[in-house]
């Protein structure tokens, strides 16, 4: 009788070992995945913080290349990180003519933490672009 009894605890701590490895077979990849995708929201707000940044600078000043100058300054300025790096300013618009707005176009490179070779969005890194607009704030006044 004891025997049975043995043998009934020593498979039910088998199955319990089983169901733990399954479980963390589904359970780790997710864990995985979920800091992958932390890191790419990290990522882009990061980029929209920095894009907001150049453009307010750009629109602090009273022409097209002091703008640039502005721009290049916050670019060069930018604290990377091991996640965020590679800031390049795509593109800046200083339309004081028209409309009198800047606008400013920002790309990031997102290194992920953990890819996942099957998942195309969980690849080793990732491009980020942003835009923002702000208006012209050092355009003289009409008389």
């Amino acid at each position: 009788m004891k025997s049975r009894t043995r043998r009934g605890a020593k498979s039910q701590r088998g199955a319990s070992l089983v169901e733990v490895t399954a479980g963390l077979f589904l359970i780790v990849p997710l864990f995985l995945c979920i800091i992958d995708l932390s890191a790419i929201v990290l990522g882009q707000i990061t980029n929209d913080t920095l894009v907001k940044r150049v453009a307010r600078a750009a629109a602090h000043e009273a022409n097209s290349s002091a703008a640039g100058t502005a721009a290049s300054t916050i670019i060069t300025s930018f604290g990377g990180s091991e996640i965020v790096s590679n800031p390049q300013l795509v593109a800046l618009s200083y339309n004081a003519a028209n409309n009198g707005i800047v606008v400013a176009e920002t790309r990031l490179t997102i290194k992920v933490p953990a890819p996942v070779p099957f998942v195309p969005l969980l690849q080793t890194t990732r491009v980020m672009n942003a835009r923002a607009t702000e208006p012209i704030v050092m355009l003289p006044a009409n008389p």
